[in-house]
């Protein structure tokens, strides 16, 4: 977690003074504490999945596990697909039209 402190300090602000960096890992039994000091912030994967933090060590284990404040969307397979299926269309269509009209302008 200490390779990362750049990434979790730009994510979820500068590492309060009495907090130690602990190690986590995938403990099923630890309990994140609630810090009434901290702000609540919203932290995405890259899937878009949305997780409230409300404490700065659990956002700092959420950032080190790939989660950021920023959520980059970029272009879905879906919107790609349609698009390449749009411009195929299209070209056929406007192929199609000057060949139709090219053999009318020769009679």
């Amino acid at each position: 977690m200490k390779d990362n402190l750049v990434l979790i300090e730009n994510n979820c602000g500068l590492k309060p003074a009495d907090q130690e960096l602990i190690e986590i890992g995938s403990d099923p039994n630890f309990v994140f504490v609630n810090d009434p000091a901290f702000t609540t912030l919203r932290l995405f994967d890259v899937e878009g999945n949305i997780i409230n933090v409300n404490s700065w060590i659990e956002c700092a284990h959420y950032v080190n596990g790939g989660w950021l404040t920023t959520y980059n969307e970029g272009l879905s397979g879906n919107l790609l697909f349609l698009s390449i299926v749009i411009l195929i269309t299209s070209s056929y269509f406007v192929i199609r039209y000057f060949k139709f009209n090219k053999k009318s302008y020769e009679k």
